[in-house]
């Protein structure tokens, strides 16, 4: 029996989104890049509009916590700040076509932002510091829990159990991974964790002409600490990004608190980050597109060098 998320055909798409809209859809459909959802431009038949719909993978979020995701992007829009959320069509943000959920948005067309500037580190840190700020509100949430107790040992266990490591790396992994856990619960003890983007890098920042920097893709909205919307966006390690660092909480702290403590849990969760893409590979490892993309993946060499790198910024987070 076909899978369903691979057999996903552009006519589907089109069908789908012409029964939720009600719009006519000219034959047009353009493929964006994502690397976990289905993500396809399409557009309105004479018209310029554009639409971009966007299929959530499968297994990877539930619909209560996606529902989560569109309504915080709606509390962010009400607050007036810079963001792009899905369109109601009956009320309804988030539809469904043979058990996978999609949710329609205007497209919104911007430039990225290849390095940031001192203006810019400053307006990142204002767009952050308010977002946090309403994330600190949301209590309860249904989005994952982004702690090394909470993740990391649930990912890591799941690769292990589902034979993903290779057996001679299973001992090595879980050595330096009981090093990593022992030594990220005293900097993870006194964190406060709340509502945050969670994956905060360049390529969700975008320049829009006339309206100034934008912030997209709130897939991996998580409840963690606010250091985890900063780190990503350095050029380097934190010793050598004190300026970036500076002009970023000169905005951040005109609306909210950070706790510059929190910047030695940056190799910690560098190290989560690691062993959180090794568990969404594992989880796609056997999509026909995944193996072009990442052809090296679960290969010894490839477990080889994680380890190595895990190692690195565990251990030398103690010196």
């Amino acid at each position: 029996m076909q899978d369903p998320w691979e057999s996903l055909s552009f006519d589907s798409i089109l069908t789908q989104t012409e029964n939720v809209t009600g719009l006519k859809l000219s034959n047009l459909v353009v493929q964006r890049n994502s690397y976990i959802n289905r993500v396809y431009e399409l557009s309105v038949k004479n018209s310029e509009q554009k639409l971009i719909v966007k299929f959530y993978r499968p297994g990877r979020w539930t619909s209560p916590m996606i529902q989560e995701e569109h309504s915080f992007l709606f509390q962010l829009l009400d607050a007036e700040l810079p963001v792009i959320a899905p369109i109601h069509f009956n009320e309804k943000t988030l539809f469904s076509f043979e058990n996978i959920n999609f949710a329609i948005f205007e497209k919104k067309g911007g430039r990225a932002i290849d390095e940031l500037s001192k203006e810019s580190w400053n307006l990142a840190g204002r767009l952050l510091g308010r977002i946090h700020l309403i994330g600190k509100t949301i209590h309860n949430s249904k989005r994952v829990i982004w702690s090394p107790e909470k993740t990391t040992n649930k990912t890591l266990k799941f690769l292990i159990e589902n034979n993903f490591v290779p057996p001679a790396y299973v001992a090595p992994l879980n050595t330096v991974n009981n090093f990593f856990m022992q030594m990220s619960a005293n900097l993870f003890k006194n964190e406060h964790l709340h509502l945050i983007h969670g994956d905060c890098h360049l390529g969700n920042l975008i320049h829009r002409p006339g309206e100034g920097m934008y912030i997209v893709d709130f897939d991996d909205m998580c409840v963690g600490p606010a250091v985890q919307d900063l780190w990503m966006l350095l050029p380097g390690k934190p010793e050598q990004c004190e300026q970036e660092i500076n002009w970023f909480l000169e905005g951040y702290e005109v609306f909210n608190e950070f706790n510059i403590g929190s910047l030695q849990l940056i190799p910690m969760l560098k190290v989560m980050r690691m062993i959180h893409f090794a568990g969404w590979c594992a989880l796609q490892s056997n999509d026909l597109s995944f193996k072009k993309h990442f052809p090296d993946w679960g290969s010894t060499q490839y477990w080889n060098q994680l380890i190595r790198e895990i190692q690195e910024n565990v251990y030398s987070s103690e010196e």
